[in-house]
């Protein structure tokens, strides 16, 4: 995790969650000591500040908006719906937003 951060951290169930230029996403634990819990790579750069909303952690990459939660904890959660949104022929350089899903197993 050597490069550019952009986002801020989010804090939450004694994790702390950052993203980074690269499409690394860390999680460490939220404590005095370094301790890094997880490391993965999104494929894209991470530019946004991670969310969390009824159990679920959102996180945007430069291409994708991944949703991540664990199964374990609050039973079997349906994967979200795929959107495709058209969009106003009045907006210049505004793509289609498509939302995946990301399952993320311990």
């Amino acid at each position: 995790m050597k490069a550019h951060i952009w986002g801020s951290t989010l804090v939450a169930d004694g994790k702390v969650y950052l993203g980074d230029e690269d499409g690394d996403l860390v999680v460490m634990a939220a404590s005095k000591e370094k301790k890094i819990i997880s490391t993965t790579n999104l494929g894209a750069a991470i530019y946004s500040t991670p969310i969390v909303a009824n159990g679920v952690i959102y996180v945007h990459s430069q291409s994708h908006l991944f949703a991540l939660y664990d199964e374990s904890k609050s039973g079997r959660i349906d994967e979200p719906q795929k959107l495709d949104i058209d969009v106003k022929s009045n907006i210049r350089f505004a793509p289609k937003l498509i939302l995946e899903s990301f399952n993320q197993s311990k």
